[in-house]
């Protein structure tokens, strides 16, 4: 009869879930909305993921009871209390007693990256974190936490840091710079006090400006300060990187380094650059790239290889055959 595999991936905005057969073919599909409990609590979060999960199942015509495994990779799989309230108010509900693998949503992001089931994936978006998978096994996630548990980079916070950047050359205490103008611009604002009086307790539209964006723009038009920013950002995730790398005692190694999220594809190309230098460094032989998959692949072939399955060169071409164009 042969057997099946569910992969999850739940974010802040959406939810996506596939059934994988055995030897690579996709069976089936779904979609939902946010599956991050932390955003809208447990029983929204359990609608959406099953909304995606029973569309998947249904179109690979399946019941629960048929698959072998199911790998849940959900954004806000944090701590401890995460793992034991998830599979309760969550997993149990919509996949029964089917054994699961519960993981964070950034290890779906890791294994859809690369076809090997090892390697680094380091994600900046508006957020930073950073995840990695030995030869050995060896697992281990750095940051995700937030700043005050020490997270320094990512888009939200460049972003402070351009807002931080233009008031001070404002009154006195900083250096001028081109992103007041861009800033201002974006947010459709006269001076200065204009926007701090628009902007002051409104993060939500302070979000919508696209504030990394500017900063990358600037720094590539030579801007100093915007230059110093994307630096620090970069320095930042080039010690995230290669601390991961040393924990695993990876430097030796060679392996894919999937650099993910939104802040890899800013404009001025200094980013990228500053990171890779540092790390190759550290660790030579790391293969920097883009994501393969996307992640809700790579939770379904955690799935997979959890049962002990291993995958082929034939296994991936059977999936690329079958996965839906974009």
């Amino acid at each position: 009869m042969g057997s099946y595999f569910l992969g999850v991936d739940a974010g802040a905005t959406k939810t996506h879930a596939l059934v994988l057969a055995e030897e690579g073919s996709l069976c089936g599909f779904g979609e939902g909305g946010s599956g991050n409990h932390e955003s809208f609590g447990f029983d929204r979060a359990r609608e959406e993921i099953a909304k995606a999960v029973t569309e998947a199942l249904s179109v690979a015509g399946l019941d629960p009871s048929r698959l072998t495994r199911s790998c849940y990779c959900l954004a806000g799989a944090d701590v401890s209390s995460d793992f034991e309230e998830i599979p309760n108010r969550i997993i149990a509900p919509i996949t029964g007693n089917a054994p699961f693998e519960l993981k964070n949503d950034s290890f779906g992001c890791l294994r859809g990256g690369t076809k090997d089931p090892f390697g680094v994936m380091i994600n900046c978006g508006t957020a930073q974190v950073a995840v990695g998978r030995n030869r050995q096994g060896a697992e281990i996630r750095l940051g995700g936490y937030g700043p005050e548990f020490g997270d320094l980079t990512g888009g939200w916070i460049i972003s402070l840091k351009a807002i931080a950047a233009i008031v001070r050359a404002w009154d006195g205490r900083g250096e001028a710079t081109a992103l007041s103008d861009l800033i201002l611009k974006a947010a459709g604002s006269a001076s200065i006090p204009d926007f701090i009086d628009r902007t002051y307790r409104d993060q939500e539209f302070l979000m919508e400006l696209g504030i990394t964006r500017l900063v990358f723009e600037a720094s590539l038009a030579g801007d100093s300060v915007a230059k110093e920013i994307v630096l620090e950002a970069a320095h930042e995730m080039a010690v995230t990187a290669t601390a991961l790398i040393r924990r695993l005692e990876m430097q030796r190694e060679t392996f894919d380094l999937i650099a993910a999220g939104s802040v890899f594809k800013g404009e001025d190309p200094i980013f990228m650059e500053t990171v890779k230098s540092a790390v190759l460094n550290k660790a030579p032989n790391a293969r920097f790239t883009t994501p393969l998959y996307d992640p809700v692949v790579g939770a379904g072939l955690l799935a997979l290889e959890s049962s002990g399955l291993r995958t082929t060169e034939e296994f991936y071409q059977r999936l690329e055959a079958t996965l839906p164009r974009s």
